[in-house]
C-alpha cells in the first residue's frame, strides 16, 4: 500500500506581493504624517491607487529605456504608451489619467478634455472612439489648454489629480501631477508628484531632496523650486479637473 502526501499550501498575508502595488500601498509617509484619504469614487482615490511597475525602468514611445539621470525616479506609473508616436508627454498624461478614470468609473458620459484654447470637448458629443478621441486631444492640445481650462486653485487646497503647470505664451510648457498628500498634526503639508516628458515616455515619481522636501515628499514651495531649478518653463500655477 503507497503512502500519499498531500501538501496543503496556506497563502499568509504578504504585503507587496499578493496584492497589487500601488502608490497608495507602496510608498510610505514622513515620521508624523498621515496620508490624506478621499471618497472611494473621487478621481482623488484613484490617483492614489495608480498601479506602480516593479522596476524603475522608464519606456519611450519606441520601447526604448530612457535615461534617467535628470531624474531622482522613485517609482514609475504602471500605464503603457497608447500610441507608437511622439505624443503622450507631461500634459497628455493628465489628460491620460482623467479619461482612464471616467472609463474605469463607467463615466466616458461625463469625458471632456479641451481644444488648444482651453474649450471643453465632450466626448460624448465628439462622435469618436476612445482610443481616436485621445489622440486628437494629444495631439492637438498641451499645456497651455489645461492652464486655460481647468480651475484655478488655491495651494492649500491641494488634492491628489491636482496639477502644477508652466506655460508663459502658449508654446512649449510643462505639467506635473499631483499624486498623493499627507499632513502633519501642526497642518503641514507634503505633495507626492510627478510627470512624463520628452520624448514620449512613461510617468515616473519624482523623489524630492532634501532641499525640496521631507523623505522624498515634497513641500508645495519646495516643489516650485524644484520646477524653477530643473525644468525652468515659467512661474507653475495650479489647476484641476473638474467633475462635469
Amino acid at each position: 500500500m503507497r503512502t500519499r502526501l498531500i501538501l496543503l499550501l496556506i497563502c499568509l498575508p504578504c504585503p507587496g506581493l499578493c496584492q497589487e502595488s500601488t502608490i497608495k500601498n507602496t510608498i510610505p509617509v514622513p515620521q508624523g504624517y498621515q496620508r490624506q484619504t478621499y471618497p472611494g469614487s473621487s478621481y482623488s482615490n484613484w490617483i492614489q491607487n495608480l498601479q506602480l511597475k516593479p522596476k524603475r525602468d522608464i519606456r519611450n514611445y519606441r520601447n526604448q529605456t530612457v535615461e534617467s539621470g535628470s531624474y531622482n525616479v522613485w517609482r514609475v506609473v504602471r500605464m503603457p504608451l497608447l500610441f507608437q508616436s511622439d505624443l503622450e508627454q507631461c500634459a497628455d498624461f493628465a489628460m491620460r489619467f482623467w479619461a482612464e478614470y471616467h472609463k474605469a468609473a463607467g463615466k466616458l458620459d461625463k469625458l471632456y478634455l479641451f481644444d488648444y484654447g482651453g474649450h471643453r470637448i465632450s466626448f460624448k458629443q465628439s462622435g469618436k472612439s476612445y482610443r481616436q478621441f485621445l489622440k486628437q486631444s494629444f495631439a492637438y492640445s498641451n499645456s497651455y489648454s489645461l492652464k486655460k481650462g481647468c480651475a484655478v486653485i488655491m495651494a492649500d487646497r491641494i488634492i491628489p489629480g491636482d496639477m502644477f503647470i508652466q506655460n508663459e505664451q502658449g508654446g512649449i510648457g510643462h505639467v506635473s501631477i499631483v499624486l498623493d498628500v499627507c499632513q502633519s498634526e501642526q497642518g503641514d503639508t507634503l505633495l507626492l508628484v510627478g510627470y512624463s516628458y520628452i520624448p514620449a515616455q512613461e510617468f515616473h515619481i519624482e523623489k524630492a531632496g532634501d532641499q525640496y522636501g521631507k523623505e522624498g515628499w515634497f513641500t508645495v514651495e519646495g516643489y516650485t523650486r524644484y520646477l524653477l531649478d530643473n525644468l525652468n518653463y515659467g512661474k507653475p500655477v495650479l489647476r484641476r479637473f473638474e467633475p462635469q
